[in-house]
């Protein structure tokens, strides 16, 4: 996916969420952006050197990926979502996911949610009642 951005874009990245506009600082807005609508929500590891057949260095390229990593190598990133879309659709998806047992990184991966999103999901749809039943 290729974003054409203008200056005034460039030049004010507010939109951008203050880890994609850290990337952005190290890299480019278009690697934060690729990195955000594709591993939107997950968590991923950034080396410490990207190796060109690693997916950080297919996604955005290697010099850029290098940058990346040369910022974040050896962490964990949860990255947030780059764009939004219809609410109530996700959560409806988000429900049936959980329901029919996919992982929170599966559903992360398909919806393009933050991973905390996922958890507070789960945690909403939780039984309320164990077996035993409720004594009050």
């Amino acid at each position: 996916m290729r974003f054409r951005l203008t200056m005034s874009d460039q030049r004010d990245r507010l939109w951008l969420t203050p880890l994609l506009n850290k990337i952005a600082g190290v890299s480019s807005i278009e690697a934060a952006l690729a990195i955000g609508t594709e591993k939107a929500g997950q968590q991923i590891y950034i080396p410490e050197k990207v190796k060109p057949d690693h997916w950080l260095a297919k996604l955005v390229g290697q010099s850029e990926a290098d940058a990346i990593a040369a910022a974040f190598g050896s962490q964990h990133l949860i990255i947030p979502p780059a764009l939004a879309g219809a609410k109530r659709k996700r959560a409806a998806l988000i429900a049936a996911l959980i329901e029919k047992g996919y992982s929170t990184n599966e559903i992360t991966r398909v919806t393009g949610v933050a991973r905390s999103t996922v958890m507070e999901h789960r945690a909403k749809q939780a039984p309320k009642d164990d077996p035993q039943g409720s004594l009050f």
